[in-house]
């Protein structure tokens, strides 16, 4: 399954994310929990500048063509997107018509914090990265919908609102809301496919007026920043640890003793107990936010993503289906872990 991220000179890849849940091609830089937009940006190395200049022609050893009078010969109805590193070198992207308006990968994700109702310095920024040579730009805030009406009752606010950029004229600035943390080019196109409310501008001189519409057609009401204080809070209040009765029903809940197990079952179920239980104990989980509900429901999600038996593919498209058995087990541990609060 290719990710299409973007590589730096020294081979790491331009894609951070917060470490409470590792993406299936362990790639990029590990944030501490949700980041502001400044933060995710600069460690993704994703806030460079793109800039627009005109078309010359070169011939095939790169030698300019150029007039009589000694001018470069230049491709009137073409523009090149290009960007600017920060070592002062330049990398073209794409070329583009004369109508295209860049749009910064950095206003992209201040639109979109605007459209949910955050500030520049919320720390609500789950992902972040680079693809294909720097032509698109990912991210995802994440709106705190870990349960918000799981059963279907009420309009359901999914937990990601995606942010997508392009710099190559083809990709539209998009906003959709999702189920999908992306993390790559197939998770992006994934929690498009995926999204019920989708909202795109093209790069034109008028984006800015249709961003100004949104808020409307996405349907996101700002009382998202409320829900998610409410739902993390509880989530960390729940007190577990690794001989509670809560964690037991928890592990059990997920995946419990069935009729005439043969001993093989048992082995196999005694092995996922532990090895959950083994997650919950790392720094990504308690050694980082203590003994609670948010640790352990993250060492549930970490070991049905990256542990439990089958491929690296399978367990891929797993986590991106929002039908799939284990995004269901983790809706699951979550109900379980909040029946606690």
């Amino acid at each position: 399954m290719a990710h299409e991220l973007e590589f730096d000179s020294k081979g790491l890849a331009r894609m951070a994310y917060a470490d409470r849940e590792i993406p299936w091609h362990r790639l990029g830089k590990p944030m501490k929990g949700l980041q502001t937009a400044e933060a995710m940006l600069s460690a993704a190395q994703a806030d460079f500048d793109v800039v627009l200049a005109k078309v010359a022609v070169v011939d095939d050893e790169g030698n300019f063509i150029t007039n009589p009078d000694g001018t470069p010969v230049l491709v009137d109805d073409s523009r090149a997107t290009v960007r600017v590193n920060p070592d002062g070198s330049f990398d073209g992207l794409s070329t583009v018509g004369t109508r295209y308006v860049v749009q910064q990968n950095r206003e992209c994700l201040d639109y979109a914090l605007a459209i949910v109702g955050a500030s520049k310095g919320d720390a609500v920024v789950d992902t972040c990265g680079v693809l294909d040579g720097g032509r698109e730009f990912f991210s995802s805030i994440d709106l705190g919908g870990l349960i918000i009406d799981p059963k279907g009752i009420n309009d359901k606010i999914e937990r990601y609102l995606l942010v997508r950029n392009g710099h190559n004229g083809k990709t539209a600035i998009t906003f959709a809301n999702t189920s999908i943390r992306a993390v790559c080019k197939n998770t992006v196109i994934a929690g498009m496919n995926n999204a019920q409310r989708v909202f795109t501008a093209r790069h034109t001189r008028n984006v800015e007026s249709a961003l100004a519409e949104a808020q409307s057609i996405l349907n996101i009401s700002t009382e998202w920043a409320k829900s998610f204080s409410a739902t993390a809070e509880k989530m960390l209040s729940v007190g577990m640890n690794l001989s509670s009765a809560r964690m037991d029903t928890l592990i059990h809940a997920l995946y419990p003793e069935k009729p005439q197990e043969t001993d093989r079952q048992k082995r196999n179920r005694d092995n996922v107990h532990m090895t959950i239980r083994a997650l919950f104990q790392t720094e990504r989980n308690a050694g980082g936010y203590g003994e609670n509900g948010w640790s352990a429901y993250n060492a549930v999600a970490e070991y049905l993503d990256h542990y439990r038996d089958g491929g690296v593919t399978e367990r891929a498209i797993a986590s991106m289906d929002a039908n799939s058995s284990v995004t269901h087990k983790k809706i699951k541990a979550q109900e379980v872990i909040l029946s606690f609060a």
